[in-house]
């Protein structure tokens, strides 16, 4: 089984947050976990914001990345994904950063471990799947 994880999912489990259970159960069972190029830019953007709005220990905040990042196998270049995910995110209406993990989901036939409502919505849509009980 190959799982996309986005850095909604990850800070999940960094944050533990309700459905954190199951996200580690998918990375756990996973042959692979990957996520696009993006990702790690992603996740120090979160802790980022942490440190900045919300008074996080910066040494806390690299041992969080450390952990986020070390969740994904292998990263995949968003260069060649970029004019299906960009015609996606017109077509959707949502953020292109978002539609990477979509995308990269699809052409993988992976399972998509996100905790974006909205992202769910549209992977729906685009039959990408998701974990039973998400």
């Amino acid at each position: 089984m190959i799982v996309v994880v986005d850095a909604s999912a990850a800070m999940g489990i960094a944050l533990n947050a309700t459905n954190a259970e199951i996200v580690i159960n998918y990375l756990h069972d996973a042959d692979i976990v990957i996520a696009p190029s993006t990702y790690p830019s992603e996740i120090c953007n979160v802790f980022w914001k942490y440190v900045t709005f919300s008074n996080l220990d910066p040494v806390k905040a690299q041992k969080g990345i450390d952990f986020c990042i070390d969740l994904v196998d292998d990263y995949i270049d968003t260069a060649p994904m970029w004019r299906e995910v960009f015609a996606e995110s017109v077509k959707y209406r949502h953020p292109v950063y978002d539609l990477f993990y979509l995308v990269l989901a699809r052409r993988q036939n992976a399972i998509l471990l996100t905790n974006d409502e909205e992202m769910k919505n549209i992977a729906k849509k685009m039959s990408v799947p998701l974990p039973e009980n998400y």
